[in-house]
């Protein structure tokens, strides 16, 4: 292949310069880091309904933070990823996880931080 002909020779060309690009935009982890907060929030007042015995509406809040818990948590994890808000996206991780009601029912119960319900 000669020089004058196109081809794979772009390649061998040094034009990508990495300080050159633009910087990445932190929004998307932290978004996923609110959102995860406002889950939890939502747990906590789910559990207060619980409390209250209030069950239909704990139980409706819990199916909700349950699934938004997954997507928050997946989104975050986007975050991490794409180098979107690095930080920010491990800690929403985090929360998400723990924003969970299974998980933080678990949590509470491993760590007897309630007392026996008589």
């Amino acid at each position: 292949m000669s020089d004058t002909e196109p081809g794979l020779g772009v390649f061998d060309e040094a034009n990508h310069d990495p300080a050159a690009e633009a910087p990445r935009s932190r929004r998307l982890g932290l978004v996923t880091l609110v959102l995860a907060v406002v889950l939890l929030g939502l747990d906590g007042l789910a559990i207060g309904l619980l409390a209250a015995d209030v069950t239909t509406a704990a139980a409706g809040l819990a199916l909700v933070t349950t699934l938004a818990s997954i997507v928050v948590g997946v989104l975050a994890l986007l975050a991490v990823a794409l180098r979107r808000g690095r930080v920010f996206g491990v800690i929403g991780v985090l929360l998400a996880v723990l924003s969970n009601p299974f998980v933080l029912v678990w949590l509470i119960g491993r760590l007897n931080l309630v007392g026996p319900l008589s």
